[in-house]
């Protein structure tokens, strides 16, 4: 009798768990339905504005609440945006996969069409290994683990820096960074032998028993009429400048001295004619008496007389100053004193012969 209402007691909570799962469930898609829209709303606003670096997260993770093949199609044009090349172009071959499942011929078209686009600009990287590999070497890339599967098959990847990792128990690891940057390029990375953990590194190959190693030198033999080599880690130095002197100091000074009174002359001479042409008729213009002209002015017409010859001297003086001055000014290199072309003559020698005498001197 007691058995019975336990058995109903233990169906009906059962039953209440299982509805409130649902109603619970049903909750929380909406919830993901809901964030998922405002993301991808607020991911199109940023892309309109070109801000694509900060769209993509908001539509990854709008794709990851809520699948949908439009979000994964506004990503694939997002991860174009900002270079992702390899991600658009195996995110466009999904939309196109998902679209024909759907029946979208349209879009499966287009989203083909824009992988396609994408094909020569991948940049890939091919892993190989020693064709005598351990069967637990373990290959990473970027983190990630490496099947055998993908030994040397070019993979498209991403353009950036990228981090291959091989590690064997009890072996030294092998890491290695590269940098695909360029469009289309392919990169290979071999993975070596790896050596047993504490090994030394491999050291070059000693010489033979018997022979001695060759120096090593710390420079390349000059080249064939070189007089010297270079010095490795010396800058070559600077060849000293020649000496120099004045072309003729006397003649400078006798430019420059000409070129003064040149410039004294010109000036003496504007103000004497300045100073010739300063009464009423020079002036003015009007008629003078006859007396006044020729007792009153006779002086000033030498004076002017005078101005004009020393103007016309102060210019001859500069005319020739000048050119003394530059041409003696000018540098040239010295040369160096020779040396007597031979020795002082001997002094003349009394020769006297059997038959003869006399000086003989040389010239």
């Amino acid at each position: 009798m007691t058995s019975l209402p336990m058995q109903h007691l233990g169906r009906l909570l059962a039953l209440a768990m299982f509805l409130a799962a649902l109603v619970g469930g049903g909750r929380d898609a909406r919830a993901d339905t809901a964030a998922a829209q405002a993301l991808f709303d607020a991911a199109r606003q940023l892309m309109a504005q070109g801000k694509y670096a900060d769209a993509c997260p908001k539509l990854e993770e709008s794709q990851r609440l809520d699948p949908g093949i439009g979000t994964q199609f506004n990503l694939a044009a997002c991860y174009e945006q900002i270079g992702r090349t390899a991600s658009a172009w195996s995110t466009f071959l999904d939309v196109a996969g998902a679209a024909k499942a759907a029946g979208q011929a349209e879009r499966e078209k287009v989203a083909r069409q824009r992988a396609t686009a994408l094909e020569p600009r991948l940049v890939r990287l091919t892993i190989t290994a020693p064709a005598d590999a351990p069967a637990d070497l373990q290959v990473k890339r970027d983190g990630a683990p490496v099947g055998r599967a993908q030994w040397g098959t070019p993979v498209p990847l991403d353009p950036g820096k990228h981090t291959i990792e091989a590690s064997v128990a009890g072996r030294t690891p092998f890491v290695k960074a590269v940098e695909l940057t360029r469009a289309g390029a392919s990169e290979t990375v071999a993975i070596p032998p790896l050596l047993p953990a504490g090994a030394p590194a491999r050291a070059a190959t000693p010489p033979a028993s018997g022979t001695a190693a060759p120096p090593v030198s710390a420079a390349a033999p000059p080249a064939s009429g070189a007089m010297f080599a270079p010095v490795a880690g010396r800058a070559p130095a600077r060849p000293a400048e020649p000496l120099t002197r004045r072309r003729s100091k006397g003649m400078m000074v006798t430019g420059i001295v000409l070129t003064s009174i040149g410039a004294v002359a010109l000036v003496g001479g504007a103000l004497a004619i300045a100073s010739a042409c300063s009464g009423p008729g020079c002036e003015s213009g009007e008629e003078l008496d006859p007396l006044e002209e020729e007792f009153g002015y006779a002086e000033e017409d030498s004076e002017m007389d005078a101005g004009y010859a020393l103007v016309i001297g102060g210019l001859v003086f500069a005319g020739v100053g000048i050119p003394l001055a530059i041409i003696g000014g000018r540098k040239v290199p010295v040369q160096p004193e020779r040396k007597a072309a031979s020795a002082p003559a001997p002094p003349p020698e009394l020769v006297i012969g059997p038959r003869y005498a006399g000086l003989r001197w040389s010239m």
